[in-house]
C-alpha cells in the first residue's frame, strides 16, 4: 500500500505528460507530512516550473533556501535561486523535466528526496539539449507544507537520457496547475 501512495502521482503526472490534458489533482501537495506528500511536492514544482508560475513557485522554496547545482555557484535566498530558474525561460527556451524519486524519507520536521532527474532545453531553431544527473532534496516542514530548503545537483554517470521516456517540448507544455495550493 505504501509504494502504490507514493508511485501513483508520478504515474498520474507520466499519463497527462503524454495525453497533453491538465495535470491531475495528484500534481497539487495534498500537504501531508509523509513521504507522499514530499513526491507530490516535487510534482506540485514540476508544474509550477513549467508553467512559468514563478511566484507560486516562490512559496515552495524556504526564505533561507540554497541552491547547489552542478558547474555553478551556491545560490543563496529563495529569491536569489528563482532568478536563477528563470533565467532559461526568459532567454525563450523551453524547458521540461523529469523527476524519478528513488527514495523520500521524513525524519521529524524535515525530508529528504533523492531523484533521478532530466531537464529537456529547447531554444527556437536551435538542437534541444538534455541534462540528466541526480538530485538530493531537503525539504522542512513549514507553515504547514513542504518547503524546498536544499537542493544539490549532480551529473550521475549512472543516470542517462535513455532511464526516461522522451518527452518532446512543445509549446502546450506550458500549463496552469489546475488546483491552487491548499494551505
Amino acid at each position: 500500500m505504501r509504494l502504490s501512495r507514493l508511485l501513483a502521482p508520478l504515474a498520474a503526472l507520466a499519463l497527462v505528460s503524454c495525453v497533453g490534458i491538465e495535470p491531475p489533482v495528484a500534481a497539487t501537495p495534498t500537504n501531508e507530512r509523509s513521504s507522499a506528500g514530499l513526491i507530490e511536492a516535487g510534482a506540485h514544482w514540476q508544474v509550477l516550473y513549467e508553467a512559468g508560475e514563478w511566484a507560486e513557485l516562490r512559496t515552495l522554496y524556504a526564505d533561507d533556501a540554497v541552491l547547489m547545482t552542478q558547474g555553478q555557484p551556491r545560490i543563496e535566498g529563495a529569491d536569489a535561486i528563482l532568478a536563477f530558474l528563470q533565467r532559461l525561460p526568459e532567454a525563450g527556451a523551453q524547458v521540461a523535466f523529469r523527476f524519478e524519486p528513488e527514495e523520500a524519507v521524513v525524519e521529524g520536521e524535515t525530508g529528504f528526496v533523492t531523484a533521478k532527474y532530466r531537464m529537456d532545453i529547447a531554444f527556437p531553431g536551435k538542437q534541444p539539449s538534455v541534462v540528466v544527473g541526480r538530485s538530493f532534496l531537503v525539504y522542512r516542514w513549514q507553515d504547514g507544507m513542504w518547503k524546498l530548503w536544499r537542493d544539490i545537483d549532480n551529473l550521475a554517470p549512472d543516470v542517462t537520457p535513455q532511464d526516461f521516456a522522451r518527452q518532446a517540448i512543445s509549446s502546450t507544455q506550458r500549463r496552469r496547475p489546475s488546483r491552487p495550493l491548499q494551505p
